[in-house]
């Protein structure tokens, strides 16, 4: 056997090379754990590579996010991803006629703030929603909120509810022609989906309530007409105001979509008004029956039988925004004369502290003459002429008749007159001046 021995100098030199396979992995999965969730990423990775000088664990980025859609698929990709009911509000507009299920009598245009909103007066809003995620919802209810801050950063409430609604509530949702949780007919706003005779993704519902839920799907990526009813309930004059939806499910106010606004109107001005209007003969006022027939400015007693009085009666109505309401007061500048001279005396009580009229109008007195408010509650809650037999005399300072603690809207106060003469009262024609002043309190 021959064997052969290779030379040192004919040894065969291996090298060895090193060199990085870059392997690329695209998927599409949703990973969680207890602290995070991920929905349908896709990312980029490169696996490990190593040299003499380096060292690359993984390489990785995000290739896709967000969402693409047409008329006939939606995807939804990336980190951006979302898996509920996202709304956003859109398009906007306030109606004035609260008794058509359609409005047609617009305060503004659309995205319009309209002004001079009067306290009481019930008003629309229409309002598009547009679902952003591409995930409907059942049973939805949205609530409205308003705030005087324009992005709700603070001063949010919520509309009241109209069983709750007080005078001092501000804002209270209003029972129109329409029944809460009703399907709207048809849409009025530009950019909402088809809605026609109830049929129609934008069609949404009528809302004159916050509480409870709806049976009603707002579906995928629609664009839905919402309506709300409701009305300033002692609003402050000149206040602008701002809504907004919130939507009870998420727990959470709903934005404005981008380049929208919130729904916003002005109050209106100060504002007061103020009527007398007469009462027929044999009407019910106080307590008492009149005896004739009484205008706005004239109370025309006739001749006045001895021993039995005669009743007239008139009515104050105020209405008036002032955001503490308004007092009325009444005064006499001079007695109840006769052209000789002499009186018909006034009663024996005042307005501090009224009396009945059996005890007021004394018989020693030649005559009476006297009045009565229907005003049960006065100025620092004083009930003293909550009764109906009770009678003050008219005097030449000013004195308290009516008042409201708040803005209302035509608040009525009956006053009773009341007269009287006696056996020692002279002949004569007699005739007296009352005034009334009322006093807005801002």
């Amino acid at each position: 056997m021959n064997v052969s021995t290779a030379s040192p100098a004919s040894a065969i030199i291996i090298a060895v090379m090193l060199f990085a396979v870059l392997v690329r992995f695209v998927f599409a999965d949703t990973g969680t754990s207890t602290s995070f969730h991920v929905g349908q990423s896709i990312n980029d990775f490169g696996a490990g590579a190593t040299s003499s000088s380096f060292q690359s664990v993984s390489t990785g980025g995000q290739t896709a996010g967000g969402q693409s859609t047409s008329t006939n698929f939606m995807l939804d990709t990336g980190f951006q991803y979302s898996e509920s009911f996202t709304p956003k509000t859109k398009n906007w507009r306030w109606y004035d006629d609260e008794s058509s299920e359609t409005p047609t009598a617009d305060l503004e245009d659309e995205n319009v703030a309209p002004i001079n909103i009067e306290n009481e007066n019930e008003i629309k809003l229409r309002i598009a929603v547009s679902e952003t995620a591409g995930h409907g919802v059942t049973d939805k209810k949205f609530r409205l909120q308003y705030s005087t801050v324009s992005d709700f950063s603070a001063d949010i409430h919520d509309v009241v509810e109209i069983g709750d609604c007080t005078a001092l509530s501000v804002w209270c949702y209003a029972n129109g022609v329409d029944t809460d949780g009703d399907i709207v007919s048809t849409r009025l706003l530009t950019d909402t989906d088809a809605c026609t005779g109830s049929v129609g993704n934008g069609c949404g519902t009528h809302n004159e309530s916050g509480i409870g839920t709806n049976p009603f799907t707002h579906q995928p990526s629609a664009i839905v007409e919402y309506e709300f009813t409701l009305q300033s309930s002692g609003s402050p004059p000149s206040q602008i105001y701002f809504f907004r939806l919130y939507d009870p499910g998420g727990d959470v106010g709903v934005p404005a979509d981008t380049g929208e606004t919130y729904p916003s109107l002005v109050t209106g001005g100060s504002t007061l008004t103020f009527s007398v209007s007469g009462y027929p003969a044999s009407t019910l006022v106080g307590g008492e029956t009149t005896s004739i027939d009484s205008t706005s400015n004239e109370i025309a007693f006739g001749t006045l039988p001895v021993g039995t009085p005669l009743t007239a009666a008139q009515q104050l109505t105020v209405s008036t925004n002032a955001s503490t309401g308004y007092q009325v007061f009444v005064v006499e500048p001079q007695g109840f004369l006769g052209e000789q001279g002499t009186a018909i005396t006034p009663i024996n009580a005042t307005n501090a502290s009224p009396d009945a009229w059996a005890s007021a109008c004394v018989s020693s007195a030649s005559g009476c003459w006297g009045y009565h408010t229907t005003e049960a509650v006065l100025g620092g809650g004083s009930t003293r002429f909550a009764a109906d037999d009770t009678y003050a005399q008219f005097a030449q300072t000013l004195h308290e008749v009516a008042y409201s603690a708040v803005p209302t809207n035509n608040k009525t106060t009956d006053i009773v007159y009341k007269i009287q003469a006696h056996g020692l009262q002279d002949a004569d024609t007699y005739a007296s001046t009352v005034s009334y002043i009322v006093v807005p309190v801002f």
